[in-house]
């Protein structure tokens, strides 16, 4: 499989699934329903119950509370199953005890001014760009602190529609593109993939588009950056190497 496709919400090999994805599986088969409509029904309970937890749990509504009270963190918004140590880490779905379960994309869990830094990674093309990626750019400006530092990485669609028109193999290896995933034969299901993702994600964004959604959430000196290069070497050396073939990667400073 081809480093260029995000497998982290595709179903595995049956081999590999385990007795819950194989339920899972078994359902969905059986539902009238379509998988992208079921897999956004499993967000939005996982969300629903994001919310009710704080209620029902005292472990998580004392969790809420410290994060509300600490000042000078850095934050791991939809952290997935890459949890970094020392940073606060947070998703909708727990992958680890270390991650705090929150709904991020129109809200965070803290106070205004309290964090040093944030890191986005692969998570703004998941949301509706007309309402969730506003919400969650205005949540990240009040909350970083007076010039903290945003990281942004998403996947680079300039960089897919260069190679698509290029169509050398050389231009998708330089994706990550080695050997062609068997399930998107063809340029155009690369190019469809990096918009769609089987309908996970929203949007694709190039360093213009990504530049004027930052502006217009009142962000200023915003740059392009490279792998692992940041204003905060904590920043660079949190970045996924798996994504470094394919992705843009931006930051800006809270004004």
């Amino acid at each position: 499989m081809s480093a260029t496709v995000d497998t982290a919400n595709r179903t595995p090999p049956a081999a590999r699934l385990t007795l819950k994805q194989q339920a899972g599986r078994w359902l969905i088969a059986r539902l009238p329903i379509t998988r992208a409509l079921f897999d956004q029904l499993r967000v939005e309970a996982n969300a629903a119950f994001s919310r009710v937890e704080p209620f029902v749990s005292p472990t998580a509504r004392r969790r809420l509370r410290q994060l509300a009270d600490r000042r000078g963190v850095i934050v791991n918004v939809a952290c997935g199953p890459q949890v970094i140590a020392g940073f606060v880490n947070l998703d909708l779905f727990r992958a680890s005890p270390e991650v705090v379960r929150f709904d991020c994309r129109r809200h965070l869990p803290f106070a205004d001014a309290s964090a040093r830094a944030i890191k986005i990674e692969h998570f703004l093309e998941h949301l509706d760009p007309r309402e969730e990626l506003p919400a969650l750019l205005a949540e990240c400006r009040r909350v970083l602190e007076p010039h903290g530092v945003l990281r942004v990485a998403v996947p680079d669609a300039a960089r897919y529609l260069a190679a698509y028109c290029e169509a050398t193999p050389e231009a998708f290896r330089a994706l990550g593109v080695h050997q062609w995933p068997g399930d998107l034969p063809t340029r155009m299901d690369l190019v469809n993939h990096v918009f769609h993702q089987w309908s996970e994600h929203r949007w694709a964004y190039d360093e213009e588009t990504l530049t004027h959604r930052l502006e217009q959430a009142g962000f200023r000196d915003i740059a392009r950056q490279s792998f692992g290069r940041s204003r905060l070497d904590e920043l660079g050396a949190a970045d996924l190497p798996v994504h470094e073939p394919y992705s843009l990667y931006m930051e800006a400073a809270n004004s």
